[in-house]
């Protein structure tokens, strides 16, 4: 799988979006989330800012980029219908 979400580089509409997707629910997870890829901290700063495991981090990033991958798969397969 590719890595299509990047340290810092992500906006917090598309991050919100993406979670809703998922069942991570957590506000920790969540916020901890948003301070890697949106505000750039690495996992570790990022989840020690907000009380979290970053093992727990790291698992969440796998889930979401599974949700990312398939929502650009999803977006490939619009753009081939209208072409």
């Amino acid at each position: 799988m590719m890595q299509r979400l990047l340290q810092g580089h992500e906006s917090a509409e598309r991050l919100e979006l993406l979670l809703a997707l998922t069942s991570i629910r957590s506000e920790g997870i969540r916020a901890a989330l948003a301070d890697h890829l949106v505000k750039g901290h690495a996992v570790a700063q990022a989840a020690a800012l907000n009380g979290e495991r970053d093992n727990n981090i790291r698992r969440a990033l796998v889930t979401l980029e599974g949700v990312a991958d398939t929502v650009e798969k999803i977006k490939e397969i619009d753009w081939q219908s209208v072409k």
